[in-house]
């Protein structure tokens, strides 16, 4: 893939090719040109296929993970690869992420009018009705209001998702990669912390873009109370990855995280309708697996 700008867009996907394409077309229409590099976490739907006229064309770059590697790994694998190229900027994304075409150009004026100092730039996501999506809302600072004479409102903030989210490659130097044994959940909420200890980051409410998920909800405790299929697995690396965060926070974090767990473990055994028993062993199979998880940080090594 030949190097053409200075951001490299890195979009992770897993069996759902249609999404795809239409988040890939969304950023070949960027008022400011991007590279873009798909990262298939080993699709069976077929995506391979229909993106290799885009590839063949050199439109696109395209690698396949060989495995199913989690969005945390996908993400953890894209930033990698991205890091070995010459790029000054990476735009990270899932595939339902659909940026409108000023998304990119609006991040570039924040990074320019920050004088490019900033740990990462994040958009406002809206659901497919125009209302915020509630999965994306980042979490703000104390100090919130700093940016908002800088730049078009800028609102300073701490946590935030890979939804539309623009970072530095001499960040992911210094910070290190999103921890890839979290495989999925929970990753984003990781790595936008770990970074924001050290560097002011930024929600740009100009840099908009539509999140094409099913529904317009969190990945919170209401969510897995109503969950009613056989994905209710997935939970367990939620319980797990969460436990992770919270211990990095010190021992109250931990204990009051911990306290949580009692109490919603409650709440589904008498107030969940679908595999109640099954979500309380989850809870709790994910409480016991967080007291030792304890993955490192991969950090990234500079040319030389």
């Amino acid at each position: 893939m030949e190097l053409k700008n200075k951001v490299l867009a890195l979009v992770v996907t897993y069996n759902r090719k249609d999404l795809l394409l239409e988040c890939v077309d969304a950023l070949l229409k960027q008022e400011l040109a991007c590279d873009i590099l798909v990262i298939d976490n080993a699709s069976t739907d077929g995506t391979q296929e229909v993106l290799s006229p885009f590839v063949m064309s050199g439109q696109i770059g395209y690698i396949n993970t060989g495995e199913n590697l989690g969005g945390a790994g996908g993400f953890n694998f894209a930033l990698k690869e991205g890091a070995s190229r010459d790029y000054d900027y990476f735009w990270l994304m899932d595939d339902d992420t659909i940026a409108h075409p000023d998304t990119l150009q609006e991040f570039m004026n924040a990074a320019n009018a920050l004088d490019n100092h900033f740990g990462y730039l994040s958009s406002f996501a809206r659901f497919t009705d125009g209302k915020p999506c509630q999965m994306n809302l980042q979490d703000v600072t104390k100090d919130w209001y700093e940016g908002i004479e800088v730049y078009n409102g800028l609102v300073k903030i701490e946590r935030a998702t890979f939804v539309s989210f623009f970072i530095k490659k001499e960040t992911v130097m210094a910070y290190g990669l999103p921890i890839k044994e979290f495989f999925i959940w929970v990753d984003d909420t990781e790595y936008s912390l770990r970074i924001a200890k050290h560097l002011p980051c930024y929600l740009v409410q100009s840099s908009q873009i539509t999140h094409k998920m099913q529904v317009n909800a969190s990945t919170g405790w209401r969510i897995f109370m109503n969950e009613n299929s056989d994905r209710v697995d997935r939970y367990f690396y939620n319980v797990r990855n969460k436990f992770y965060v919270n211990k990095q926070n010190g021992f109250l974090s931990s204990v009051s995280y911990l306290a949580k767990q009692v109490v919603l473990s409650l709440l589904l055994l008498f107030g969940s309708k679908h595999y109640r028993f099954k979500k309380f062993a989850i809870v709790w199979k994910g409480v016991f697996a967080g007291l030792t998880f304890n993955p490192p940080i991969e950090y990234l090594e500079e040319k030389k």
